[in-house]
């Protein structure tokens, strides 16, 4: 037998060309004409598929009966052109173990047909580029006539389409041209089920971003996070494995943060490696992506105990430039990654960039926060302890003192006599500033206990003031609707409030002038207390700063008048505590209105 080998032609590059040939020879028998119009059939077929292994079923089924074969073979490059993959067709095809099987262009007669773009009949050991792997396994099943043509789509060659006898001398040229004819047909489908699917994965990929942005912004928990990117990347692309690295912090190891995939322990939890090994540390290095197909033919490639992995595609995740991790995903079979795949992840590595320094600077904050919070503990504590043991010797100085000013031979020494008094107001003052640092570890701890009754407004008022020490230069006076004669509340602490304002009231009053405390009936449910003074007043971009703890007011006139800034925090806690609110009415030079409401005692003093 002559084997012939059929260089393309200008006439067999169309899809009506070959039909043309084909139809040509009917009326040398009804049996072409028959197979003809089989071929029309599966066209048909391959019409309504949208994938790949939909047209290879119909293929696999349709295809005996339109040639005579032994084995079936359908050949497809990779979208780099360096390799092809085999698929099988028939039964004796599947024991030749070579489908799914990848072989370079250069090796074998389909990488031979698809380079010379020209058919191939004729006697296997006779064959181009014969290879032990390829032509040699189906030798040892008895092949020995093959014919082998082109898939072709206008002028892109996607694969071959193989024909295997057991018979010498099987196949024609009339042969060649059905199987042109079918190889036809089989190529633009597949190129329209690849586009297709293209489309069908390109739109997964932008619901897939678009789904863990959303579960990236609902957390701020770093490992939550990278697990649920890890999982949905997988389980969204059925991806065989993917891990997400992160760098430690002296840079020299790279540490597994997250992991999702077939072995769920192929690593160890925290496993480590360092930065100068594998794919995965070079991407680290390198700050670039890494898109290999055959891990095998890569030197980088660091292989793992019971990981037989084949392809791999792994991308830096960037902050600011600088590479703090790699996402990485893994396959068992060879050319399973390609460029849209790469697009995705690097759009992934992105969000996943900026989600980790979100999820970095929150831990940071966090710590911090807990820190600051223990800290706030231990000063609380520490005041309340200070605080509780300042007033006993306080109390003891203040009540020594007073008692030394009525002694009679102290009255007659006017410079003693100013000397104690200064002892009594610094003491009274130091004790006011326990009772307020006290009052304040309980209000944090919420420790502070308020007992309610019915208290009566006028009393308290005459109270809160008798315990004010004012010089003779103020004037201090109330005025009280007598329609709001009781409120219910703490006594003692409300006491403390208006104690606290009018005691303002006159120390920003240094030049003296008129403090008045007004009660008014502000609803059937409230009463108004305010306190006012014709002092210093407070800058307008400074109130807003009054109710804050160890807040104070700082303009010229005030800088040299003492206070802790404890005092108007400490009210605003009392009045809010019983349901009511503090405010500050005032402009610098013309005095302030401190204001604040309560609760009235319902029916009278029921």
């Amino acid at each position: 037998m002559i084997d012939k080998f059929h260089p393309v032609s200008k006439e067999s590059k169309t899809t009506e060309n070959v039909k043309e040939k084909v139809q040509g020879r009917v009326v040398h028998g009804s049996g072409l004409l028959q197979k003809l119009n089989t071929i029309h059939d599966v066209a048909s077929k391959f019409d309504n598929t949208k994938s790949r292994e939909e047209i290879l079923k119909i293929l696999r089924s349709e295809a005996k009966w339109l040639l005579n074969y032994d084995v079936c073979f359908i050949a497809l490059l990779n979208k780099t052109r360096t390799h092809y993959a085999f698929y099988s067709l028939s039964p004796i095809a599947d024991a030749s173990e070579l489908d799914h099987k990848h072989f370079l262009i250069d090796e074998g007669i389909s990488g031979w047909v698809v380079k010379n773009q020209a058919s191939f009949i004729g006697d296997i050991e006779s064959a181009p580029k014969f290879n032990h792997a390829i032509e040699g396994r189906l030798q040892e099943l008895g092949i020995r006539s093959i014919l082998v043509v082109q898939l072709k789509t206008g002028n892109e060659v996607i694969g071959t389409l193989t024909f295997g006898s057991l018979k010498l001398h099987l196949y024609t040229e009339e042969d060649a041209a059905i199987a042109q004819l079918i190889g036809l047909y089989v190529a633009t489908s597949l190129r329209d089920a690849s586009i297709f699917e293209d489309t069908r994965k390109r739109i997964t990929q932008i619901e897939l971003i678009n789904n863990i942005s959303q579960q990236m912004s609902s957390t701020l928990q770093l490992d939550e996070l990278l697990k649920t990117a890890a999982s949905t990347v997988q389980k969204t692309f059925n991806y065989f494995d993917v891990t997400v690295f992160l760098k430690t912090e002296d840079s020299s190891l790279v540490e597994l943060a997250a992991h999702a995939g077939s072995f769920v322990d192929f690593l160890p939890h925290n496993y480590r490696q360092s930065v100068d090994k594998g794919l995965i540390g070079w991407v680290f290095r390198n700050g670039e992506k890494i898109l290999c197909n055959d891990v095998l033919q890569d030197e980088r490639y660091l292989a793992y105990e019971y990981h037989n992995t084949r392809s791999e595609l792994a991308v830096p995740i960037m902050i600011e430039k600088e590479v703090v991790g790699v996402l990485n995903i893994e396959d068992t079979k060879l050319h399973a990654f390609d460029e849209t795949d790469v697009v995705v992840l690097e759009t992934l590595s992105d969000q996943l960039g900026s989600a980790i320094k979100n999820a970095k600077l929150y831990d940071e904050i966090r710590k911090a926060n807990m820190k600051l919070t223990e800290l706030d503990k231990m000063k609380s504590e520490f005041l309340g302890i200070v605080s509780h043991d300042f007033r006993s010797p306080l109390s003891s100085i203040i009540l020594a003192g007073r008692a030394l000013l009525k002694n009679e031979a102290v009255e007659q020494v006017p410079r003693i006599k100013e000397y104690l008094q200064i002892i009594v107001d610094q003491a009274n003052r130091l004790n006011q500033l326990a009772e307020d640092t006290l009052s304040i570890t309980k209000i944090e701890s919420g420790q502070l206990n308020y007992f309610f009754k019915i208290v009566n407004i006028e009393r308290l008022v005459q109270d809160a003031v008798s315990m004010v020490r004012y010089s003779a230069r103020h004037k201090v006076e109330y005025k009280i609707d007598p329609n709001v004669a009781f409120i219910k509340g703490d006594q003692t602490k409300l006491r403390q409030v208006i104690q606290n304002l009018v005691s303002n009231a006159v120390k920003y009053s240094p030049r003296g002038g008129q403090v008045t405390i007004t009660v008014d009936d502000l609803s059937p449910e409230k009463l108004l207390l305010s306190v006012s003074d014709q002092g210093i007043g407070i800058p307008k971009d400074q109130i807003g700063k009054l109710f804050h703890k160890f807040s104070r007011v700082e303009t010229g006139l005030s800088r040299d008048i003492k206070g802790a800034g404890l005092g108007l925090w400490i009210c605003k806690e009392i009045v809010e505590a019983h349901g009511g609110k503090i405010w500050a009415e005032s402009d610098e030079g013309n005095g302030t209105l401190m204001k604040f409401t309560l609760n009235k005692a319902q029916d009278g003093i029921s």
